[in-house]
């Protein structure tokens, strides 16, 4: 079995358009499996338990935020060392690599989770709790934080499994754990009346499942890459960080913007209008994902091809992307905007919360049309060990514009501007990405490498 065909993907011989179809659908349905997990958490939270616990659960994501951004941190960087390696057919050294990255992540994890335990009711002040939803963050992330690990590890197995060539294993893992954690909501939440502490066990639960099939996958023989015996090193995990951190900061920019609007809103509204919104921040986050799981199916694509020196197939798949993003975002705008109340019903009961909630929706989406270009873009300036550029693109979408926007619009436009900062930090950051992009793409046109320069 050669590296550029396995039992998953032949890269070798199928066209750009197929390739990123069979990387990029799995992949998506992967992230939102990782999306849903929350989601269907608060969907049950929100209508068996009430409005409250489903801010409280809102407030925690942030968090849940980071450490899925720590796992992207070290997962993206030495994923795409292993899909270069795979592609020079060295997969000794890609295996060392895969096997660095999972057990930097159980150490790391595991001290995180063990003090953010510890201090659980100061973590839920600092992600925006008050009063009394600060015990019922404490309850929810408080028994989340047994099994936040395996979330870390179960995430970056699944990369690896698709960078592997075998995203139908991986997605095969995801759906097992989708329908556990599901199952386990009903019963922990609705069945039994376990409220938070029964979402938390059922996620938690389903994550850890997750991981146990992903390590049969590296177990069996078809598997290229293997488990070894080797320990990280700190400046191989460097190495990872400074590849990895563009796409890193796109999935932290989730939780930093989230848990800057949970500021605002109760500084500038109150606590209805925190659940209102909190149906917006899991759309917003399944869309940052959606695009992320897309992204994530060019990568492997855009690494391989750099191993093989296939500069017409980098360029092919980026521009094609690109323009699956923006479909994607067109069209997502426009089920909010028409099916928003649906939607925001699937988490709340009372009709005028819900009503709140889709027209907060309408203007919020608006940013989905540019917030996938971004997100592709930066992700292939990664792929290309390109950090600077893919950083600036990230920090400009998820910090510096959202800062900058949340504190001048209000102070000029009222509180009710603040629906309007996302899509205003998308818009002028697409123009930047777009910018670069173009001329990244005309520099390799007229006979450049792609990914001669590192910048």
């Amino acid at each position: 079995m050669g590296v550029g065909s396995t039992d998953g993907i032949d890269l070798e011989n199928k066209s750009i358009g197929m390739a990123l179809t069979k990387f990029a659908v799995p992949s998506i349905l992967a992230v939102w499996v990782f999306a849903l997990y929350t989601m269907v958490d608060g969907m049950f939270v929100g209508r068996g338990v009430g409005p409250e616990a489903l801010a409280a659960v809102n407030l925690s994501l942030p968090f849940i935020n980071i450490m899925f951004a720590i796992s992207i941190l070290i997962t993206i960087g030495a994923g795409t060392l292993v899909g270069k390696l795979k592609g020079e057919g060295k997969i000794g050294q890609a295996s060392e690599i895969f096997s660095q990255a999972i057990y930097f992540l159980a150490g790391f994890g595991a001290l995180v989770c063990f003090l953010a335990f510890i201090f659980v009711e100061d973590v839920a002040y600092l992600m925006g709790a008050r009063g009394e939803l600060i015990p019922m963050v404490a309850e929810y992330l408080g028994t989340l934080l047994f099994f936040q690990t395996f979330y870390l590890m179960a995430y970056s197995m699944e990369v690896f499994a698709k960078i592997d060539g075998f995203p139908q294993r991986e997605l095969a893992a995801i759906l097992c754990a989708a329908v556990t954690n599901i199952i386990l909501d009903y019963v922990f939440i609705i069945q039994w009346g376990w409220g938070l502490r029964g979402a938390a066990i059922a996620t938690g639960s389903a994550q850890m499942l997750q991981m146990c099939l992903l390590i049969l996958h590296y177990r069996s023989r078809s598997s290229n890459l293997r488990f070894v015996k080797v320990m990280p090193k700190l400046k191989n995990i460097i190495q990872y960080v400074k590849i990895g951190t563009p796409d890193s900061i796109t999935e932290m920019s989730a939780g930093f913007v989230l848990m800057a609007f949970n500021n605002a809103i109760l500084f500038h509204y109150g606590t209805a209008e925190l659940s209102a919104f909190s149906v917006i921040g899991y759309i917003n986050n399944f869309m940052l994902i959606t695009y992320i799981g897309l992204t994530q199916g060019m990568q492997p694509i855009v690494t391989f091809s750099r191993g093989k020196k296939d500069h017409g197939s980098i360029l092919a798949v980026a521009l094609l992307t690109v323009k699956v993003a923006l479909l994607i975002g067109g069209m997502s705008a426009l089920v909010v905007f028409f099916f928003g109340d649906n939607i925001a019903m699937g988490f709340l009961e009372d009709p005028e919360l819900v009503a709140m909630s889709h027209q907060y929706m309408k203007i919020f989406s608006l940013g989905f049309i540019f917030m996938g270009v971004n997100t592709v873009i930066s992700g292939f300036f990664t792929a290309l060990e390109a950090p600077k550029r893919a950083g600036l693109i990230s920090l400009m979408r998820g910090f510096i514009m959202v800062m900058l926007f949340l504190s001048l619009l209000p102070m000029f436009f009222g509180s009710d501007s603040i629906w309007w900062v996302t899509g205003a930090a998308e818009l002028v950051t697409v123009f930047v990405a777009i910018i670069m992009f173009a001329r990244k793409i005309s520099f390799h046109r007229i006979g450049q490498p792609v990914g001669a320069t590192t910048s």
